[in-house]
């Protein structure tokens, strides 16, 4: 559902002591390069048609576009697990991920490492991290991170694309006059490098201090001051590109290591709630004609877009994605948006949810993050995994989201046994809340009255 944010009309300004933290008298008065007017092609009737079935769901999920993996179906429970680690401080211990059957690893995954490199190259890391995990378990599935948002110019991909015009129609631009809540320019060079390419600094790798620090002037390129910079979804030769390239080319899909990928991020045209979690004045979708996701609150201001503008480029990036997920699928791989996720109900709604939710999760492909997937041991092991022993279908994991960089993840012993296979497609009510299946090797119930999770052996 998406709620108009109130208090968003005025723009509290830039001057000293206002809002914007980045003030910086060398960020504006440049001029703007001359558009590829080639590459700038507008997306209309088809999209249209597209954003009635998608405006009923969240940003970040397709998971009703009912994508199931090409992969062979498995009941092995250690494969049926998954994990998104990160390690800021170089490459994962591949050791300690290979127990798992799926592995995501996240663009800050050895930021320390990649940050200080002339120029970044943090998409080469990933693929070579993947590499690492299938080194040691040639059965773990890896999956990289990629964001069709934000043109993150750390991947040596959108770099390229970045420091040459003929593709300039694939990116937002300031407004031609500022002044903007952004700086335009990294003065850590003489002379500084800018750019009328929108960026804001908020998850970015910064000297002396940043999102990952560098040890001297950060280098994403001659001429590309590092930022968040944003795709222009309007446009219909970039999705070729994003889809051919960057999802499936050689550092993607095409890689034998990768199998997969989460896309990160998303547009929405109306200012969303802002969650407990996120700034006290939110990002730029809570703006009053929203914007993008985890972006400067007053990015689509700073870029002059109206509301028609906002809708059109949600309307392009939810096209892209349709296409991209489906590209995706098709060539053997699989996304995290694509999950239905589930999660263990509290004993106050159990048995109702295992009434009238639980069983649409056996024909979709499932991910089950564990409860207090933050702390280890793990609060309440066993009933999570009779919840997904009763709830799973063919494609479905269990394991942990992303919960911060860290380098330990429980794995209870539970997950190495050997279950067998369903017997049944789904569960039943076998006694007044409580819900059973029979396994070939083994017998789960779940008893909501007690609140108890049960696993028995066969």
């Amino acid at each position: 559902i998406l709620v108009q944010n109130p208090g968003l009309d005025q723009d509290p300004g830039v001057g000293p002591g206002s809002w914007c933290q980045y003030q910086d008298p060398g960020r504006c008065g440049y001029p703007n390069p001359k558009r590829n007017i080639g590459e700038n092609i507008m997306i209309t009737t088809f999209v249209w048609v597209l954003v009635v079935s998608v405006s009923a769901h969240s940003s970040l999920d397709f998971s009703h576009l009912g994508l199931l993996p090409k992969w062979e179906p498995t009941y092995s429970m250690p494969l049926s697990t998954f994990v998104m680690p990160c390690n800021y401080s170089g490459y994962f211990d591949s050791k300690l991920t290979t127990k798992f059957g799926m592995v995501d690893f996240d663009w800050s995954n050895a930021k320390n490492d990649w940050a200080n490199q002339k120029p970044m190259d943090c998409e080469e890391r990933l693929v070579e991290q993947a590499a690492l995990v299938k080194e040691v378990n040639p059965n773990t599935k890896v999956w990289i991170y990629r964001n069709l948002v934000k043109a993150l110019p750390w991947f040596t991909h959108v770099r390229e694309r970045l420091q040459d015009p003929q593709y300039a129609g694939w990116f937002l631009k300031f407004k031609p006059q500022g002044p903007y809540h952004v700086p335009k320019c990294d003065n850590n060079y003489d002379p500084p490098r800018c750019s009328d390419f929108y960026h804001d600094q908020d998850q970015t790798p910064g000297h002396p201090k940043g999102d990952g620090s560098c040890v001297d002037a950060c280098d994403c390129g001659e001429n590309v001051p590092c930022g968040e910079y944003l795709w222009d979804h309007r446009n219909a030769s970039l999705r070729d590109y994003l889809i051919n390239e960057f999802v499936l080319g050689k550092t993607g899909l095409a890689n034998a290591n990768v199998s997969g990928f989460y896309f990160d991020d998303g547009w929405a045209n109306k200012s969303q709630p802002i969650a407990p979690w996120q700034p006290k004045e939110g990002f730029c979708d809570h703006w009053k004609t929203g914007g993008a996701t985890e972006e400067n609150l007053y990015c689509s201001q700073d870029m002059g877009l109206t509301q028609a503008d906002t809708t059109a480029i949600r309307q392009g990036w939810e096209a892209t994605m349709e296409a991209v997920f489906k590209a995706v699928v098709e060539n053997g791989g699989f996304s995290f948006q694509l999950f239905s996720n589930a999660g263990t109900p509290p004993q106050a709604t159990c048995a109702e949810w295992f009434r009238k939710t639980g069983t649409q999760y056996a024909s979709r492909a499932t991910f089950l993050q564990f409860t207090g997937a933050k702390t280890a041991p793990l609060p309440q092991p066993n009933e999570d995994l009779a919840t997904f022993l009763l709830i799973r279908g063919d494609y479905a994991w269990i394991g942990y989201g992303w919960v911060g960089c860290k380098l330990e993840y429980d794995f209870p012993d539970q997950l190495n046994a050997d279950y067998g296979k369903p017997l049944t497609t789904t569960y039943k009510e076998t006694s007044q809340g409580v819900f059973s299946r029979e396994y070939s090797k083994a017998s789960v119930s779940f008893d909501c009255n007690k609140y108890v999770g049960t696993i028995t052996p066969k």
